[in-house]
């Protein structure tokens, strides 16, 4: 049995789909066909915010169509109630085309189709016109929405959205205070700037007194982090102030003063993470970071503090690379390449951020043009925005490691290593370059036998480490005649 389907859609509240369908299954009546056999599907969405994947009526037909085979017709009111986007509309015709399901609209009335299912010259001919016509009347009602919200903007209205917390509109869309948040917005102010106040006291308290109840204690003072910098709540077009700029300037100061007080000494990392081994057992030792200590996971094993070993490996390894790595016309040659290489990545992460740019002007093109809708173009924004951060932050590293490079260059004038210019990660690649291992003995608590095998010529040299002082003494230097590794192998099976 022949079934068919009748596809109404309103774009406003103030449009009557009910009227609309009505009308539609009284030509589908004349057409013979009864209620059982009709499946009606009513749409209330813009056909020009959303894109035809987002429309739930489309989606719907598609779905029936898809698995139903005896769905021969679709009833439309007008062409427009399937699309005002001309490249949706020939999607969907040539969709039925090939299924050789017949479209019916009444205003103007045609058929798509022939009898024998072949495209009618007098449909095509209507379905290109009115295609043209609905693209036409959606570019005009673009315009004026764009023209309304260019006119509210200058007028200091709402353009939509939610306001910022602490305001409310009135009656013209004007930002006013709310009565109530405004309130609590000036107290996170005073409180913060002249209470002496924490952020995390000040989250406390509303917390405390039913503000903000459904946010965890964190999230709360982060909210009130960002309150306490947007300078909109001191009065900035077109929003009226909640507080004072003199108010607003305090809590800046107070802002700076507790950053620079959470300022702390970052901890370098181990120097000889996975060189230092247990010269009794073989084991490597471990590294624990809250006690700046390489120490042993084993009963009875050896721990020693990194500042009485970190030193002495890489003095010793510096004098080493010095002596007998040191090329300056092969480190240049590196550092040439590396600056050259360096320069080529910035420019490209320069023209990603371009790109980034220009995809961010077609979303909003593609908006405005009612190719996307809203909730798509604040999806893609969002994770363009989200990239170009990571672009920006991934280029500021660059040109770190550019300067640093170029300071290298000058730095090979010298006769020696310039500590001041080399990074955490270049001692580890220098030390990684001389010392094949370290082996810590420790007879008593006062002081530790260290040993450190070099890579480069077989020579094993032994430090006395006075724990207590921080100082060390070259005991002597011989040959290896065993492989540390061996040992360190066998212990670690």
């Amino acid at each position: 049995m022949k079934k068919v389907i009748v596809l109404s859609r309103v774009s406003t509240e103030g449009q009557d789909l009910t009227q609309q369908t009505d009308e539609v299954l009284r030509e589908v009546h004349k057409d013979g066909f009864a209620d059982s056999n009709i499946i009606i599907i009513e749409d209330k969405e813009s056909a020009i915010k959303l894109s035809e994947e987002e429309r739930h009526g489309l989606n719907m037909m598609k779905e029936h169509i898809n698995t139903n085979p005896n769905i021969k017709c679709i009833y439309i009111y007008e062409l427009s109630r399937l699309s005002r986007i001309p490249l949706v509309l020939y999607s969907i015709r040539d969709y039925l085309v090939e299924r050789n399901i017949q479209l019916i609209c009444l205003k103007p009335y045609f058929r798509l189709l022939e009898v024998d299912g072949t495209m009618s010259q007098t449909g095509s001919l209507m379905f290109s016109l009115f295609s043209s016509l609905a693209e036409s009347e959606m570019m005009l009602k673009k315009e004026r929405m764009m023209r309304g919200r260019r006119r509210n903007r200058e007028l200091g209205r709402s353009v939509g959205g939610r306001p910022p917390f602490g305001y409310d509109l009135d009656k013209d869309k004007s930002f006013i205070p709310d009565p109530q948040n405004s309130l609590i917005i000036s107290r996170i102010f005073n409180d913060y700037g002249y209470g002496n106040k924490s952020m995390k006291e000040i989250a406390v308290e509303l917390k405390e007194e039913g503000y903000f109840a459904n946010n965890e204690l964190n999230t709360v003072r982060l909210k009130i982090q960002v309150i306490l910098n947007r300078t909109i709540y001191k009065g900035e077009f077109p929003y009226p102030p909640i507080i004072s700029e003199d108010l607003f300037s305090t809590v800046q100061l107070n802002i700076a003063k507790s950053s620079q007080n959470r300022i702390v000494r970052k901890k370098e990392p181990f120097l000889l993470k996975g060189l230092v081994c247990d010269s009794r057992t073989g084991y490597i030792l471990s590294t624990n970071g809250a006690i700046e200590t390489y120490f042993s996971k084993h009963h009875s094993g050896v721990a020693i503090r990194r500042n009485n070993i970190d030193p002495v490996v890489w003095e010793h390894s510096k004098l080493m690379y010095e002596r007998y790595v040191m090329n300056k016309d092969r480190l240049l040659q590196q550092i040439r390449s590396a600056y050259k290489t360096t320069a080529k990545k910035i420019s490209v992460v320069d023209q990603e951020i371009k790109d980034i740019a220009t995809k961010l002007e077609r979303v909003e093109e593609s908006y405005i043009l009612g190719r996307i809708s809203k909730k798509k173009s604040e999806q893609l924004r969002t994770r363009l925005i989200e990239e170009r951060k990571l672009k920006k932050s991934r280029r500021e590293e660059l040109v770190d490691l550019f300067i640093r490079k170029q300071s290298q260059r000058k730095c090979l004038i010298l006769d020696s290593i310039n500590e001041e210019l080399l990074t955490h990660e270049d001692k580890v690649e220098i030390i990684n370059k001389v010392v094949s291992i370290v082996m810590v003995e420790k007879p008593n608590p006062t002081y530790s036998i260290v040993k450190v095998y070099n890579r480069i010529n077989s020579l094993v040299y032994v430090y006395e480490v006075h724990c207590w002082r921080h100082t060390w003494t070259l005991i002597r230097e011989s040959t290896s005649n065993k492989d540390p590794h061996t040992e360190v192998k066998m212990w670690t099976r």
